[in-house]
């Protein structure tokens, strides 16, 4: 018999996350200081400003990130599921119009040039983030049931491949542990 929790699934989603978190902040970032090096310094919030919403998008998926983390370790998910898939929402519709804006970005310069690998970065950051932000919105939804799965092998001498049981009804969490 497998068991995988409800708070497994969601700690995988977000280390997935994270990983795009940490993408796309190093292309913004990168976007960020080539810009500011391309004004020579004379305007420094001028590029901030315009990766204003970018910005947002790459915090507001952080701060998110660690709420749910912290809520997940603690375990006190369960009666602020819907609150949670809101702001995850709210979240994946940021990060997919910020993956949407730095599509294409830089494709008007050289194929090796450092601005196209950033906005490639951020590209890839964001949409990394976005699918670990919908499969958040499953994996919260889930609640405490999780995915149970029951496998049952019998070892019959006129069975050559393994006999697969599912349960009739839902199962709970405690039958799976």
């Amino acid at each position: 018999m497998a068991s995988i929790t409800n708070r497994v699934l969601i700690i995988a989603a977000l280390v997935l996350a994270l990983i795009g978190w940490v993408v796309a902040l190093a292309g913004v970032a990168r976007a960020n200081d080539l810009c500011n090096d391309a004004t020579y310094n004379h305007r420094t919030t001028h590029c901030s400003n315009g990766l204003r919403y970018d910005w947002w998008g790459v915090w507001f998926t952080f701060f998110l990130i660690i709420v749910i983390l912290v809520m997940a370790v603690m375990g006190i998910m369960d009666s602020w599921v819907s609150t949670l898939q809101a702001f995850c929402a709210a979240c994946l519709s940021v990060t997919m119009i910020d993956a949407s804006n730095w599509i294409g970005i830089g494709d008007g310069s050289s194929s090796g040039s450092d601005y196209k690998s950033a906005a490639d970065a951020a590209t890839a950051g964001f949409i990394i983030c976005s699918i670990a932000l919908m499969l958040l919105i499953v994996f919260i939804g889930l609640g405490p049931a999780g995915v149970c799965v029951k496998i049952n092998v019998s070892g019959g001498t006129n069975k050559t491949a393994p006999e697969i049981k599912t349960p009739a009804a839902p199962a709970k969490a405690a039958e799976c542990a």
